[in-house]
């Protein structure tokens, strides 16, 4: 009866993605889809006077040109190396950052996007740092098998073909079926939150 209900809430019309807080993970999504999420959530925080740094652990040109275009001189843009990891000088770049933001008079919490950045104990405890100051921390996880139990707040989720919908169902546990993710449009996601679900539209 609850995974009917689930189902039910899942295919509602699908409402403005709310503002983001803590850790959030993001599974699912092409290649397409994940670079617009990248740009429509950093344009969303710098029209609100926000501060933003995305470090790309996929190394995606497209990513790369559209933040060089679209927030020229209003975020941080950095291109991981192969391995994903996040180099020392990153590290302090992203602490930097957020500090920066933290002594400032804006009112948004800086905004960290991570794609596909390989975790490692040296950038886990900047990391740490960076939420307990306040950041919003998206990370768009590599596979469905990184979504550790407790580690985050929210969880995103975006249109995907069979196999991968089917991966990302099983590691929420199941509280969004298969056919719930392979139906979602492109611009559309299932956000999770504690025991509440809902379908949004991504910002752009």
């Amino acid at each position: 009866m609850a995974g009917k209900q689930l189902t039910a809430e899942a295919q509602q019309a699908p409402v403005p993605l709310p503002e983001l807080v803590g850790r959030v993970a993001v599974l699912g999504g092409v290649a397409g889809d994940k670079t617009a999420l990248l740009v429509g959530l950093a344009l969303r925080q710098v029209r609100q006077q926000g501060i933003v740094l995305c470090l790309d652990g996929r190394r995606q040109r497209q990513t790369e040109v559209q933040f060089r275009l679209l927030l020229r001189g209003n975020s941080s843009y950095i291109s991981l190396p192969a391995t994903g990891e996040v180099p020392i000088a990153v590290a302090h770049t992203a602490l930097s950052v957020v500090s920066r933001s933290l002594t400032s008079a804006v009112g948004r919490p800086p905004l960290l996007l991570l794609d596909s950045v390989h975790e490692t104990l040296e950038w886990e405890k900047p990391l740490t740092f960076l939420l307990n100051a306040g950041a919003v921390v998206v990370e768009l996880l590599p596979s469905p098998a990184a979504l550790l139990f407790g580690r985050y707040d929210t969880v995103l989720l975006l249109r995907a073909n069979t196999t991968v919908a089917e991966a990302c169902s099983r590691a929420v546990g199941r509280k969004v079926s298969t056919a719930d993710l392979v139906s979602l449009q492109a611009g559309e996601g299932v956000l999770i939150h504690l025991a509440r679900m809902q379908r949004v539209v991504l910002p752009q």
